[in-house]
């Protein structure tokens, strides 16, 4: 009976024990967050000797929550919203500053295509890592010390070569960029997902319904060069508030949030891939590869519009700079106007229902796709030109805004990056592969170009229909 006793009382003191190092590992946990990563808002930890001192109140707690998330929502909607007003610089004024520096047609389409060579892998890698915790500011800010590198390195080129590996780096900058900031935005708890994604596309959309404009301004009374620097000191601007933003809003750490922090699995890449592309669910599956055919095939279709549309109007049909940057602007006008229409509750549900999703993407990817056709006339008034970007606007807007929603908003909390990086990868997968193969076959004539995004259409609705016959006999 004593032995017993001594047996009972050694497991006790066991498991007081066991319970008092797990304890004191939570307190170093919280201590080093609060000595070291200070908390500006309210709710954050006051360590203290008694129990009802060191943690605020639940109501302080979600109110210091809300405000810092409201804090960071904001900055990555503007940051968005001023890389994309820099962004059509890039994409318009480019491809134009290579045939100045005379580039043929084979170095024009690498010129367009380059960024997209790490873009079309690199978004999944960047959108996987970024699901560990703390890692997504530190990739949106890299990434725009290297879009900054990026521009004051374009100001200094000669040559198309060199232009074509600067690219490269270029690809880098916005892979890491826009799966870490889609992801962020989606898992903002104080929204629902789908209404970020919905404020975050009106937002970016206006940054870049005026890019083309300032690109024109800059280019027509400075020069290619300067327009470069100037988007050099945007990118510098972004990483001033994004580096004041990890220095004064700190982690905001609940009990659950340390919890999760000391439990979180980081799961292998190759299991990420499994679970966003093969699903369970084989209709939900069948969804997520038509978003990811789609929205390649819109972004083939982008990169041949905005590589060969400047260089084929002001050299084959004869049209102004300035008339060119206006044409292009209407890009960016009507994806800000379709946006604005898709804040309306019952107009998202109705394109985003999952009965009618699959029609929906493939319709709207058959108008973007088939609108380059109108540019292989050739309109000296420039009026047929204004009718395709408006029309290819509506098809990408609408294809984009479905994948997102497919890929991200519906994604496990723990692949949501990864979700967002494979829908950036379709994108650069299509960037990469439009350019390339429009350049390659345009030698005699840049018209010929405008007919590759119909034949990627083609392709496409083969690749599905494959897919869905796989999908029935399985």
């Amino acid at each position: 009976m004593v032995e017993r006793k001594k047996l009972g009382t050694l497991n006790i003191l066991r498991n007081v024990d066991q319970f008092i190092t797990a304890d004191i590992r939570r307190h170093n946990l919280r201590l080093f967050w609060n000595t070291f990563l200070p908390s500006k808002v309210t709710g954050s930890y006051k360590m203290g000797t008694s129990a009802n001192n060191s943690i605020d109140s639940n109501d302080q707690e979600d109110g210091g929550a809300a405000q810092a998330n409201n804090t960071q929502f904001i900055s990555y909607i503007f940051s968005s919203a001023v890389a994309n007003a820099v962004l059509p610089v890039f994409y318009i004024f480019i491809p134009l500053f290579a045939v100045a520096i005379h580039a043929n047609a084979l170095e024009l389409g690498l010129v367009g295509g380059t960024s997209y060579a790490v873009y079309s892998f690199m978004p999944f890698i960047m959108g996987h890592f970024s699901d560990r915790s703390g890692s997504r500011k530190f990739f949106i800010l890299t990434s725009f010390i290297l879009l900054c590198l990026v521009s004051f390195l374009y100001s200094l080129t000669t040559s198309p070569i060199t232009l074509i590996l600067i690219r490269l780096v270029e690809g880098t900058g916005w892979a890491m960029l826009w799966p870490a900031i889609e992801a962020a935005i989606t898992e903002d708890p104080f929204r629902e997902p789908r209404k970020s994604l919905s404020i975050f596309n009106y937002t970016w959309s206006g940054g870049a319904m005026f890019g083309p404009l300032i690109g024109t301004f800059l280019v027509t009374v400075y020069s290619y060069r300067f327009a470069f620097i100037v988007s050099g000191v945007f990118f510098a601007i972004l990483i001033s508030v994004n580096s004041w933003m990890m220095i004064t809003q700190r982690p905001h750490f609940s009990p659950s949030k340390i919890e999760n922090l000391e439990n979180e699995v980081h799961v292998s890449l190759l299991h990420s891939i499994r679970q966003v592309l093969l699903p369970s669910d084989e209709k939900k599956g069948f969804r997520i590869w038509t978003c990811l055919v789609t929205t390649c095939l819109s972004a083939l279709t982008s990169s041949v519009f905005f590589t060969f549309f400047g260089p084929y109007a002001t050299k084959t049909v004869g049209l102004g700079l300035v008339l060119v940057g206006v044409i292009t602007t209407t890009y960016g006008v009507v994806r800000f106007l379709t946006y604005i229409l898709f804040a309306k509750q019952s107009l998202r549900d109705r394109f985003f229902d999952q009965g009618n999703r699959v029609r929906n993407t493939l319709s709207f990817a058959a108008l973007a796709s088939l609108s380059t056709l109108i540019l292989m006339i050739k309109d000296q008034t420039g009026a047929l030109y204004f009718l395709a970007f408006a029309l290819f606007a509506i098809g990408y807007s609408v294809v984009y805004a479905i994948s997102q929603v497919t890929l991200i908003a519906e994604s496990t909390k723990e692949h949501i990056g990864a979700g967002a990086g494979l829908f950036e990868s379709s994108i650069g997968i299509g960037g990469l592969v439009g350019p390339i193969v429009a350049g390659a076959i345009s030698s005699g004539t840049l018209t010929v170009s405008f007919v590759v995004p119909a034949a990627g259409l083609g392709v496409a609705l083969l690749l599905l229909l494959f897919l869905g016959v796989v999908r029935k006999r399985a």
